[in-house]
């Protein structure tokens, strides 16, 4: 980036227009060109353009920068939130000094908020604030750009984006000698995100590389994330016994580390392998084992496991129980746009346990908002399960026509589930 692209840059960021930046300086012309880098100007206009912009236009080492920014990511990574805030606010108060500053400050800020919140208000418009700026995202910039995104995109459930994403960080892995604990973060994101897409060889490869990689570095917390991943997927495949043996041991590390939200997890998935081999009764009391664990963590945290544990009540014609928790969290549910799929989830279980069975108003709610929700986002799981209920409704009333569309959608969406490697949900 030559010295016209970075004045340019700036002042876009800072929302100067040319005339407002060189007011007093130079002429508007005169700046233009400099911007277009058809004229190189003074060493003293060059000084006063920097400090209307606040800026640095010397050359800074770009390692030395990012160096400051890695310390932060490290910090987040381990988990150590009181060090990594202290960190965050001594680099987001301090002003860019270059436009790689600028570049990894807005990166960097988008990690932060996403790994400490899980939340992404915000986070979009600062990643599209530098994706504009091609010729600058390169090297190890390009990495934790390519790693923001991927995260960005995996807390927006897209999780296709998110996976290519972080296909295209892996690439400046190796090229650019990035330390073993960052090679681990990123194979744990591509195992995670695999597994949020049924690929299941692809999940546990990399999550396997994942593991390999905490457990030389003696960083436990993330073996058992990474265990919690292996046992999901052997779940997948019916196997039941490795899928709790990677639960237990991720216990041991729970319970030598006190970890409440791990331990919140662990129960959540023990109660999934119960769910599967029928054992409804064991599985309720696992979830709410884990709804106790997680007490005090944010709602992200316990939704999958109120969902879980609402099915588990419909299962046993419970409704009294399922009614009383949809009460509790559905208007948590509703406030937050990114729970759009358990609000819809859950306002169906609401008329399963009010009304006991299916009717006109019900039915209405699935055909015109839960099932398209689900079709934009070619949820097959999800339509497998709603399909065949509306399809059963319409046969129940005579509308065989109705009843035989569905069904076939039904059939089509199992299909889908199948060319994707998904033979048990």
């Amino acid at each position: 980036m030559n010295l016209g692209e970075k004045i340019r840059y700036f002042r876009r960021v800072k929302n100067l227009s040319q005339q407002e930046l060189a007011a007093g300086i130079c002429s508007v012309p005169y700046l233009s060109k400099i911007e277009n880098g058809v004229t190189e100007p003074s060493e003293e206009i060059q000084q006063h353009l920097a400090t209307r912009l606040d800026i640095s236009l010397n050359y800074l080492n770009e390692n030395e920068i990012i160096h400051n920014f890695v310390s932060l990511f490290h910090s987040i990574y381990q988990r150590d939130y009181s060090s990594a805030k202290d960190k965050y606010y001594a680099l987001i108060n301090l002003p860019p000094r270059s436009v790689d500053e600028d570049i990894l400050q807005k990166i960097f800020k988008s990690i932060y908020i996403m790994m400490t919140t899980e939340e992404i208000p915000g986070v979009e418009s600062l990643l599209n604030e530098v994706s504009y700026i091609e010729d600058v995202i390169k090297g190890q910039k390009a990495f934790y750009y390519f790693l923001a995104k991927g995260l960005l995109s995996y807390l927006k459930k897209d999780f296709e984006e998110a996976i290519q994403y972080l296909y295209k960080a892996e690439k400046f892995i190796e090229e650019y000698h990035h330390q073993e604990w960052e090679k681990g973060y990123l194979f744990y994101m591509i195992g995670l995100t695999a597994n949020q897409l049924y690929y299941s060889i692809v999940g546990l490869e990399y999550t396997k590389r994942a593991l390999d990689i905490f457990e030389k570095s003696y960083y436990f917390r993330r073996c058992a994330d990474c265990r919690v991943i292996i046992a999901i997927i052997h779940l997948r495949i019916k196997n039941f016994d490795e899928s709790a043996k990677q639960l237990r041991l991720a216990e041991t590390i729970a319970d030598s580390f006190n970890d409440k939200e791990l331990k919140g997890v662990i129960y959540h998935n023990l109660g999934g392998i119960a769910n599967h081999k029928g054992e409804t009764h064991k599985a309720i009391e696992l979830y709410i084992k884990s709804l106790e664990a997680k007490e005090k963590e944010p709602l992200f945290a316990k939704v999958m496991t109120i969902y879980a544990l609402i099915k588990e009540y419909e299962k046993i014609a419970d409704y009294e129980k399922g009614l009383a928790l949809l009460e509790t969290w559905l208007a948590q549910v509703t406030e937050n746009p990114l729970y759009r799929e358990y609000e819809l989830h859950f306002l169906y279980h609401k008329h399963i346990f009010t009304h006991g069975e299916h009717n006109d108003s019900s039915i209405q709610f699935m055909t015109k908002e839960l099932l398209p929700y689900f079709e934009q986002r070619n949820e097959w799981v999800h339509l497998s399960v709603y399909y065949p209920i509306v399809g059963s409704y319409f046969e129940n009333t005579q509308k065989y026509k109705q009843a035989s569309k569905y069904y076939s959608m039904a059939y089509n969406a199992l299909r889908r589930l199948h060319d994707l490697g998904v033979t048990y949900v």
